[in-house]
């Protein structure tokens, strides 16, 4: 099975630099702009299923690509940003400021990382097989990262990060790809084929 896990465009609060978390931030003009390049970038791909957050930053990048490529969209909360609790809206200096021991009540990377590890394996224990999109957010794409032994990832807005699963195990086969993002001058050495091959 091919997972393509893909972040959502920008919102305002990732311009900012505010604590997102499951607070409900819509994609801003950027970022709609970002999701339709994407979604153009995946046009002829064939998709069996997207499995989107139900935050609407990742279901619009998900209606975006599912117009263009005719994939069904089911939603879920396992997909998620991790939950900041209290220092949700904060800018990220504020909270580490205001929460140096932890954020009451808040979800902890690691709670991330068991909740993503959880959804995956669930995922590939079905008899199912074919390519699939999680539309979902930064701290569960690097979480998923983490689990699978790769540390502190940078995860762009909706970049391609790309899991393959065979013989009983995972392996990554592309990280943070923005093939769509780039200028055409730049389009020979990241290609469309890098990505539909390692996927």
């Amino acid at each position: 099975m091919d997972i393509w896990l893909i972040r959502h465009g920008e919102t305002d609060w990732n311009v900012s630099g505010r604590v997102q978390g499951w607070t409900d931030i819509p994609l801003n003009q950027t970022g709609r702009t970002q999701a339709q390049k994407l979604a153009s970038y995946l046009e002829g791909i064939p998709f069996r299923q997207i499995y989107a957050s139900d935050l609407s930053r990742a279901l619009n990048t998900a209606r975006a690509i599912a117009e263009k490529t005719g994939t069904p969209i089911s939603t879920t909360r396992r997909l998620r940003e991790q939950y900041f609790g209290q220092a949700e809206g904060l800018l990220r200096e504020e909270k580490e400021r205001r929460f140096p021991n932890g954020i009451p009540g808040a979800e902890t990377p690691h709670d991330v990382e068991q909740r993503i590890s959880q959804f995956l394996t669930d995922l590939v224990a079905t008899p199912v097989q074919g390519r699939v999109i999680l539309a979902t957010h930064g701290g569960v794409v690097r979480a998923a990262l983490r689990w699978l032994g790769q540390q502190n990832e940078p995860i762009d807005n909706t970049s391609i990060t790309c899991l393959k699963y065979e013989g009983g195990a995972f392996r990554i086969t592309a990280i943070n790809a923005t093939p769509h993002l780039l200028t055409p001058a730049s389009l020979p050495t990241v290609s469309r084929m890098d990505i539909s091959q390692h996927g």
